[in-house]
Order: C-alpha cells, then structure tokens, then sequence
C-alpha cells in the first residue's frame, strides 16, 4: 500500500513538473513574439548560416568531383569521358565566379546613375525656362 501512494505522489510531481515546463516554455515563445527585433535578429542568423553552408557544402561537392574525376583521368577505357567531363566542371566552376557579375552590375548602376543625373540636369532646365 505504501508503495502505491508513493507511485502516486511521483505521478503527481511528474504532472506539476510538466504543467510549469510547459508554463515557462509559454512565457518564453510569448516574449519571442513580443520583440520583433530579436525575431529579426535570430532569422538574419539562421539565413546567413545556411547561405554559408549551401556555399561550402557545394564547394566541397564539386572539390570531391574533381579529385575524382582526376583519379578516373588515368584509367583506360574510361579516362578520355572523365577527362571531358572534369574539364566542363571545372569550367562551370570557374563560370560561376560571381567577380564577372558584380563588375557587370556596377557598370549598369553607373550607367543608370549618368542616365539619372543627365535627366535631373534637363528637368533643371526645364524648370528654369518655366515662367
């Protein structure tokens, strides 16, 4: 009999112990949502974190596939298609350097801030010559 109400009184502090963990779990998810900031912050974190590690993962994806690839060069049969297709990885890689694009995108925003600026100097005129 002692042994039963012993079982009984852990039950009892099992569910005490759980209703205040679930209580304090409440009050921490309600003061998440109540700072926006913090929201704010903990996503830029978690977004920076996975870009990082798309960009790693990849960039150890395709070291591994071109070591390989370079193993299999030296084989027979198989060497003169892993010699090819080595070279179109290696080519991809070296395509998907981005230092292209970002020149690229400054000249457009240079040549849009010329265009921008030579409409702002017309509409200066324009203004001028307006009684």
């Amino acid at each position: 009999m002692n042994y039963n109400s012993r079982e009984l009184e852990e039950e009892r502090v099992r569910r005490t112990a759980r209703k205040k963990m679930i209580s304090a779990e409440l009050e921490d998810f309600l003061r998440y949502l109540n700072s926006p900031w913090h929201i704010v912050w903990r996503n830029l974190l978690v977004g920076l974190t996975r870009g990082l590690g798309a960009v790693f993962g990849a960039t150890v994806v395709v070291g591994l596939a071109i070591w390989v690839l370079k193993i299999f060069v030296d084989l027979p049969l198989i060497g003169e298609y892993a010699q090819e297709f080595r070279d179109r990885v290696s080519e991809v890689a070296e395509e998907t350097r981005y230092t292209d694009d970002f020149e690229r995108t400054q000249t457009i925003l240079r040549s849009i801030d010329l265009r921008l600026k030579e409409q702002n100097e017309l509409l200066e005129i324009l203004n001028r010559e307006q009684p």
